[in-house]
């Protein structure tokens, strides 16, 4: 949703500048109404929920692995659900300036649209939770150094200890994202909105623009990394992508073949 919201501004964006309607105004309302800017909101609140999700995952799968492998469905349901539930509850404060203050502003709909303090709210938040994922993974990947070394001991092709193997191995896979996202989303986060709003705010309520945002665009760097990451590591991922470009690929083929023969 990240992805698609950043192509959906990209596109707008191009198209008011193109077009020379950068002068023209728009409500605050209407901005908000603009598919990408609810979509940023939620999306950059559930991202960095759901890396603290997996952190949580991944200590959960080390400590205890039988009840891991044993698990019911319901805990993909919950693990999944809460947060994204949590990130919808929060992005719904992104419309109280909108809704409550009459303004206008440029047709670009930039991120001034956003009042400073929720704006410093959900980029503290975010880098706060990121920051966190990256925390909790130290005593994660600690327990998997100990684990690794006790199996190296044990010579054995039962499916418990295959499955443990693909457990370290995904374990350590995320370590590595970890890093990725403490250096590419934590630090820009944190950096960026204080060059932001840390020594004038009042300024930053006339114009959240800034050249430190640059930095945010690290986030989606980050983001990119770790699908590739993924996609080199974890063989289940890599099938399910292979198997999404042959299904598009397919379909693709059976309409030509279609055409032709109509």
């Amino acid at each position: 949703m990240l992805a698609f919201a950043t192509v959906c501004a990209g596109i707008y964006r191009m198209f008011v500048l193109l077009m020379d309607l950068t002068n023209k105004k728009f409500q605050l309302l209407q901005c908000m109404l603009l598919p990408h800017s609810w979509l940023w909101r939620w999306s950059d609140f559930a991202t960095s929920f759901m890396l603290l999700t997996t952190t949580f995952d991944r200590l959960f799968s080390v400590v205890f692995p039988l009840k891991y492998i044993k698990r019911s469905s319901t805990y993909s349901f919950i693990a999944i659900g809460t947060p994204y539930t949590l990130a919808t509850v929060l992005s719904m404060f992104a419309w109280h300036r909108p809704l409550t203050k009459y303004a206008e502003i440029s047709m670009l709909c930039t991120n001034i649209y956003i009042s400073p303090i929720f704006y410093m709210f959900s980029k503290y938040l975010t880098a706060i939770t990121s920051l966190l994922s990256v925390i909790l993974y130290i005593p994660v990947v600690l327990i998997v150094r100990m684990q690794r070394k006790h199996m190296l001991n044990i010579l054995t092709n039962s499916q418990i200890i295959r499955q443990r193997k693909e457990q370290i191995r995904m374990t350590i896979t995320l370590a590595f994202s970890c890093s990725a996202t403490f250096f590419l989303d934590v630090v820009p986060r944190a950096v960026g909105i204080y060059g932001i709003l840390g020594e004038n705010a009042s300024k930053a309520e006339r114009q959240c623009e800034s050249a430190v945002q640059v930095l945010f665009h690290l986030t989606k760097l980050n983001s990119t990394i770790n699908l590739f990451l993924h996609y080199h590591r974890n063989p289940a991922l890599r099938e399910s992508v292979l198997n999404v470009i042959r299904l598009f690929y397919n379909e693709k083929r059976t309409t030509t073949v279609v055409r032709h023969l109509s």
